[in-house]
């Protein structure tokens, strides 16, 4: 595989209950016991097989709300966002394929930024490019630093977005990738605000750690208020760190569950999902990526509109969530109903202030939908 092939597909792969630092965390663990279920249900979809190309999608890369509520969808495959309001209906496309002005090659993150302006990663271009409220190009707003993407964005206070960057050095003989989730602005690569940072040696013919330790190291939400919450990617701890946007911590939120095994056949899914997608991606080769013996104890992170906290269990196929308040105190448990067995951990669900949406990675009839959910 050539270095720039690597560079632009590792991106692309990826795509309990707690206690605050004052707490009891046996009472807590008692209380989540006790715990009645709630859940979500699907109340509508977008996004046809075939038939009107508005309503096609190649490939969902992300998912967002504008100021007004209507939803945004990145499809990589076709190289725009296009937005559609609550109904569902088709409002108008920003971006297309190309490399001229208002044009993608390769979209790969989307945040919808604080004054309204939706902002596109794309890798092949170089940069984060912008488009007004009303759908029309503005232009670049922000140059990669050193080339190197700012990957898994997410929302922050006024026109700021939390992400992760990776920057490599040649250090004697070897290489050290450091890694970073910050805060960043417009106009500069540097992060305003660091909330966890790394680094390690790697060696260019084992891409496995570089994965696990960069792209996989972390996962975290946040939200325009300034709350910001991280959590390892871990196969033995359920650990949250919540911070202010300036990077104060907060709130710390822990949960001991038992560590889930994966199977044979899921291990070879997840390996061939990844290659198999890499291929679409055109990288030329197997990538050799090793996934985790054991499921990862937090998969992923929301905040909604009443400013709590979503946090999926990496444990579990069926899609579930532990939700807390914002200073970690556990409010209930939900699931997402009629999605079980392992096609459930393909799912990306994405929660803010406007919803909750979701889609497969790996649909099962071939597709992808874009599903709105809502909490019975």
């Amino acid at each position: 595989m050539k270095w720039y092939n690597l560079c632009l597909f590792l991106p692309l792969l990826l795509a309990g209950c707690g206690v605050s630092e004052s707490g009891d965390p046996e009472e807590a663990q008692n209380e989540l016991e006790s715990e009645q279920v709630r859940y979500l249900a699907i109340v509508d979809s977008i996004g046809v097989e075939l038939g009107d190309p508005d309503y096609v999608f190649g490939s969902i890369e992300a998912v967002s709300h504008t100021t007004e509520g209507n939803i945004l969808v990145l499809d990589r495959a076709a190289c725009s966002v296009a937005e559609f309001d609550p109904d569902g209906e088709f409002v108008r496309r920003m971006g297309r394929s190309g490399s001229g002005p208002g044009e993608f090659l390769n979209p790969l993150s989307m945040v919808r930024l604080g004054d309204g302006r939706v902002a596109v990663l794309d890798v092949n271009l170089g940069g984060f490019f912008t488009f007004l409220p009303d759908g029309s190009y503005e232009g670049m707003m922000l140059e990669l630093l050193g080339g190197e993407p700012i990957m898994y964005v997410t929302p922050s206070v006024e026109n700021t977005f939390i992400g992760t960057l990776n920057t490599w050095n040649l250090v004697g003989d070897e290489y050290i990738v450091s890694v970073v989730v910050g805060r960043f602005g417009m106009g500069s690569g540097e992060p305003l605000t660091v909330y966890w940072q790394d680094s390690f040696p790697w060696d260019f013919q084992d891409i496995t750690p570089l994965v696990k330790g960069s792209y996989f190291a972390r996962t975290w939400a946040s939200d325009r208020s300034g709350n910001v919450f991280v959590a390892p990617r871990s196969e033995e701890e359920y650990i949250i760190q919540g911070f202010s946007a300036e990077g104060e911590p907060t709130v710390t939120i822990e949960l001991e569950l038992d560590p889930v095994r994966k199977t044979d056949d899921e291990i070879a899914e997840e390996a061939y999902f990844w290659n198999r997608r890499a291929a679409s991606m055109g990288v030329s080769g197997p990538i050799d990526y090793q996934p985790d013996e054991y499921r990862w104890m937090v998969h992923s992170m929301g905040i909604d509109a009443d400013e709590r906290l979503w946090v999926r269990r990496g444990t579990e196929e069926t899609p579930t969530f532990d939700v807390f308040n914002i200073d970690g105190d556990y409010l209930f448990k939900a699931e997402l109903e009629g999605v079980s067995a392992s096609g459930g951990l393909f799912w990306e669900i994405k929660i803010d202030e406007f919803g909750i949406l979701a889609y497969s990675l790996d649909p099962e009839d071939g597709y992808q939908k874009l599903y709105i959910l809502e909490l019975e």
